[in-house]
């Protein structure tokens, strides 16, 4: 696969293995669906994505509409992420939002707009989109919900992960809802049983304006967080 011509406007992900995939990282200010089943890793690779950011001068924000901060703080430290400190710093802002108040995201859309510009965010991770959508009772409403929220993040310009629980269409993947057609991109991570284990693998459905790789990357969840192995293939040796 060849690089492209914008490495510049690259922003680079951060997961051993990944960027390589997509000519060097997500497009600057792209909307990025990263979709799975519970338990997949779902919210550690966009841990690693805001950590990365940490480390080339990007502050980012986390909006979490399910897991409680103090819980990822947790489980994000056996991987060596320090997201407490981070906070501490300022070097990541984390909301946190039961599922039930949406209306207070939205609400509170202008202070965290005013956080963005204060502090410069370039990172931001939504999770999950599902949970955010999911109280509003028709089809017809969700998607005005989602379309409104993509128009918001179009606005503040910010290379963004919404993260989906999936649901499997004809063998593949995808993001619930159907909300992936708003978005520049759809990854899904995949977890499949191999006899008495499970295996894990990556796959880039789309990415809008990007060479990306066609494969089925495998993939694991080490001590330093997810790791690729883009020159294995999946179900191979130790797959």
């Amino acid at each position: 696969m060849e690089k492209g011509d914008n490495l510049e406007k690259r922003v680079k992900v951060g997961i051993p293995g990944f960027d390589q995939l997509i000519e060097g990282g997500f497009e600057e200010g792209s909307i990025n669906i990263l979709a799975g089943e519970s338990g997949t890793g779902k919210t550690i690779f966009s841990s690693q994505f805001l950590y990365e950011g940490t480390k080339n001068g990007e502050p980012g924000m986390y909006i979490s509409f399910e897991e409680r901060k103090k819980s990822i703080f947790k489980h994000m430290k056996r991987f060596n992420i320090d997201l407490e400190n981070l906070e501490k710093e300022k070097k990541i802002f984390f909301y946190e939002y039961s599922p039930r108040e949406v209306e207070k995201f939205i609400k509170e859309g202008g202070s965290i707009e005013r956080t963005i510009r204060e502090f410069k965010i370039k990172r931001l991770v939504i999770d999950s989109i599902t949970s955010y959508v999911s109280l509003y009772p028709t089809e017809a409403e969700r998607r005005r919900a989602l379309a409104d929220l993509i128009d918001l993040l179009r606005r503040w310009n910010i290379t963004t992960i919404l993260v989906s629980e999936a649901e499997t269409t004809n063998a593949e993947i995808r993001a619930r809802f159907g909300i992936e057609y708003l978005a520049d991109s759809l990854i899904s991570i995949y977890s499949v049983r191999k006899g008495d284990v499970r295996e894990m693998a990556i796959e880039i459905i789309k990415m809008r304006g990007t060479a990306h790789s066609r494969k089925i990357i495998p993939m694991k969840i080490t001590n330093e967080g997810i790791v690729l192995y883009p020159d294995q293939p999946f179900f191979g040796k130790g797959f």
